[in-house]
């Protein structure tokens, strides 16, 4: 059951970031369209900025954090603790984790519920044009969520094997999604 839920997880994250690749394509034709209008005609495009700072700027990087914990394609700082013994590490290991996700949850919930908040009131950024907060918010919550269940996952299998504290390291569904074509 861990391993089916592992692996739809990281068919979402799949999806999303294949979206966030694609706005990142969007967003440099979208600023070369700007700088053009912009030098070739006195005509820029007024929306772009605030397209790129409210919404995009967050789909990436949210889009991507649990991805990116799955491949392991952040920057990370590699503590070795030779004194330690395994099981020992791995215990610290899952207190840490159990930690992030704390943090993560209650994070999660507050932007879930401000967003919430600011569908209901109608928020938007001020402006020329009027853009959406919660759309935003959503994002962010969206992106925080799918990390948040990534690491209680890990944490799952952890509890499931005991004693091997690699899982923390690696996904299961990171080799199967590999071989099966989804990286």
């Amino acid at each position: 059951m861990l391993a089916s839920f592992e692996k739809g997880l990281s068919a979402i994250d799949w999806l999303l970031s294949r979206l966030a690749a694609l706005l990142v394509l969007a967003v440099m034709l979208m600023i070369a369209c700007d700088v053009g209008g912009r030098y070739f005609f006195s005509h820029p495009l007024p929306w772009v900025y605030d397209v790129v700072s409210i919404y995009v700027i967050n789909i990436v990087v949210y889009f991507m954090v649990s991805e990116v914990l799955r491949t392991q394609t952040h920057i990370e700082l590699d503590l070795q603790v030779r004194f330690l013994p395994p099981r020992a590490w791995g215990v610290l290991q899952a207190v840490a984790w159990v930690a992030a996700a704390a943090v993560l949850v209650l994070t999660t919930w507050v932007v879930g519920q401000s967003m919430a908040e600011s569908f209901g009131k109608g928020e938007v950024h001020p402006g020329l044009y009027e853009w959406p907060v919660w759309i935003e918010k959503a994002t962010i919550t969206l992106g925080l969520g799918l990390l948040t269940l990534r690491i209680l996952a890990r944490l799952a299998r952890y509890l499931q094997r005991g004693q091997d504290a690699s899982v923390f390291n690696k996904d299961e569904s990171a080799a199967e999604s590999a071989t099966a074509g989804v990286h």
